[in-house]
């Protein structure tokens, strides 16, 4: 855990100890704002995802906001056990949960909250109803539905009217509907999400008809995300859009979705200039995030970062130099593998800091 360094509330942006997570609140309200004004007046709700920003702070702020089924998910049980300590009484863990240990740490869950899960075998469903059996709890069990990324799930239509008909039939489970995950549509062009995005939906509703059609109600459609939340709830059958990195935008989704904002920020200092064109800043790997894409300086015209080592980052110059000692606020391409990084965000509002929000779902893998 990182040792706390606080500065006293009012304290400038610019002087937080660097390398510091900070987050801007004024770009996170209108965020949530304009991603919950969508969602209000239609039937479809949204379900904020927490696994982007691990803070229970922000969780409540968008629960407070309009337009949601009252819920949040998360990806991991270890997230919904810290959420649900925060509480918050309706997790859908949009993973699967096979190991007996966590099945038993699920329906422990489930006396505190409710609680749904997905699954896309046989096997794990028994498993499920027998450990609820002999807790004497009730699981709600939502079906995945592999669309497109091939990870996890059972096959639209035939393979997963089965998988309903076996949990309506076992005992201390709910049926709570079906869901999937396109996978990364923020990696294409507009028109390319709209339509894989359609396509993959698609695949849910049909299934829904046909379990459906068995007499079967199939409450929940859970589907979409930051990057395609229009299309999924434009879609007739849709009932609720996961989505959490509208709340804080990151260098993936930007260029997707310029309505949000970015709203959190590493600040980091230059430690070195070994040579022309060339500075190190002391911000890398193990506090911005590791990923497929780099991250992103916003303060300084020209500046971008070239590679990143565990404790710095390496930056290249093309327009302007920097000094030793500038200041660097860096943008993370993922912004929820930087929280899971730090204990604590630094709160700013108009470039002063207002409070420190803990981040304790950070590092619950399990």
């Amino acid at each position: 855990m990182e040792r706390p360094i606080f500065k006293n509330i009012g304290t400038a942006a610019e002087d937080l100890d660097p390398s510091s997570l900070v987050v801007d609140i004024g770009a996170l309200e209108a965020n949530i704002a304009t991603m919950h004004s969508y969602f209000e007046a239609l039937d479809v709700k949204l379900r904020p995802h927490v696994d982007s920003h691990l803070c229970p702070a922000i969780a409540h702020m968008q629960l407070g906001a309009s337009g949601t089924v009252a819920g949040i998910g998360t990806t991991t049980l270890g997230q919904a056990e810290t959420f649900v300590q925060a509480g918050f009484t309706d997790v859908f863990v949009t993973n699967v949960v096979v190991s007996a240990q966590k099945i038993a740490r699920l329906c422990a869950l489930s006396r505190q909250a409710k609680m749904t899960i997905t699954v896309d075998n046989q096997t794990n469903v028994r498993d499920l109803s027998a450990s609820a059996v002999q807790k004497g709890v009730t699981l709600n069990v939502a079906i995945d539905v592999d669309t497109s990324l091939h990870r996890f799930g059972v096959g639209p239509g035939g393979p997963a009217v089965e998988l309903a008909k076996t949990i309506v039939n076992a005992e201390s489970l709910e049926f709570a509907g079906l869901t999937t995950y396109e996978g990364k549509m923020f990696e294409k062009d507009t028109e390319a999400i709209a339509t894989e995005s359609r396509k993959a939906i698609q695949q849910v509703l049909d299934t829904r008809q046909d379990i459906e059609k068995l007499g079967i109600d199939v409450e929940m459609v859970s589907v979409g995300g930051t990057c395609n939340y229009e299309i999924a709830a434009g879609m007739s059958g849709v009932t609720e859009v996961p989505a959490g990195t509208y709340a804080l935008m990151d260098g993936r989704y930007r260029s997707h979705c310029p309505q949000f904002q970015p709203a959190a920020h590493i600040l980091g200092i230059v430690v070195s200039t070994p040579e022309d064109g060339i500075a190190i800043m002391d911000a890398g790997g193990k506090t911005i995030g590791a990923d497929i894409g780099q991250p992103t300086v916003e303060n300084i015209p020209g500046v971008t970062v070239r590679s990143l080592s565990a404790e710095h980052g390496n930056l290249v110059l093309s327009e302007e130099g920097v000094s030793v000692g500038d200041k660097v606020w860096v943008l993370p391409w993922d912004v929820g593998l930087a929280f899971n990084l730090h204990d604590y965000a630094q709160v700013v509002r108009d470039g002063r800091l207002e409070s420190v929000w803990d981040l304790p779902a950070r590092g619950r893998y399990r």
